[in-house]
């Protein structure tokens, strides 16, 4: 998924229809007006807010997602995880940095446990990106286990087995000393949102 940042006040980068975009090339795109600020948090180095402007402060930008796919081809659920997918992951690495300073060394790794494969793939994707943005070391190396704690931990119930999952990788030093995890869950297939978790030294902290 593309997002495309423009400032409210430049005509030409407005996401409207008009010589290069058609209505119905527009309905492939959600968009929404937002404070410059809140957004130049949540896209570091892709919008600046600069205080010295002396312009108003409430400046708003656009903020447009576009989607790769035409409406209807996703399930509700998928549709509206991957329509704030940007805003989602930096939420979760802010609460992450945020909660645990003391872990600013180490080095982050990510799993995402989510019904669909390929939207987990995406949401794993920009959860690092945005982990790397906030200046934190992200590794692409999964913790693993042996098939005998597998079919011990697919017994339990989800909220015993993420937990004791934590325990094992700590115990095999799949998840090594100065790894940090941060797990994306979906708990309820009711839910259009996701939560995080953090793994450290085989110690289970719910974030969200």
């Amino acid at each position: 998924m593309s997002a495309l940042l423009a400032l409210a006040a430049a005509a030409h980068a407005d996401p409207m229809p008009g010589l290069t975009r058609t209505k119905s090339q527009m309905r492939n795109w959600d968009c929404e007006r937002r404070g410059t600020r809140e957004v130049a948090e949540e896209y570091p180095g892709r919008i600046v807010s600069s205080e010295s402007r002396g312009t108003d402060p409430d400046r708003v930008t656009m903020v447009c997602t576009e989607r790769l796919t035409r409406p209807g081809l996703r399930s509700p659920r998928d549709e509206a995880l991957l329509s704030t997918l940007e805003p989602t992951a930096n939420a979760l690495a802010t609460s992450a940095a945020a909660a645990h300073p003391e872990l600013a060394d180490h080095t982050w790794l990510v799993e995402v446990f989510y019904p669909s494969v390929p939207v987990a793939g995406k949401l794993g994707f920009a959860v690092k990106n945005a982990l790397v943005a906030r200046g934190l070391q992200v590794s692409d190396r999964v913790p693993t286990l042996g098939a005998g704690d597998l079919m011990v931990l697919t017994r339990l119930p989800p909220f015993e087995a993420w937990p004791a999952a934590c325990g094992r990788y700590a115990a095999t030093g799949t998840l090594r000393p100065g790894d940090a995890l941060l797990a994306v869950v979906h708990l309820d297939p009711r839910e259009t949102m996701v939560h995080a978790a953090l793994c450290v030294d085989g110690g289970w902290s719910w974030l969200r």
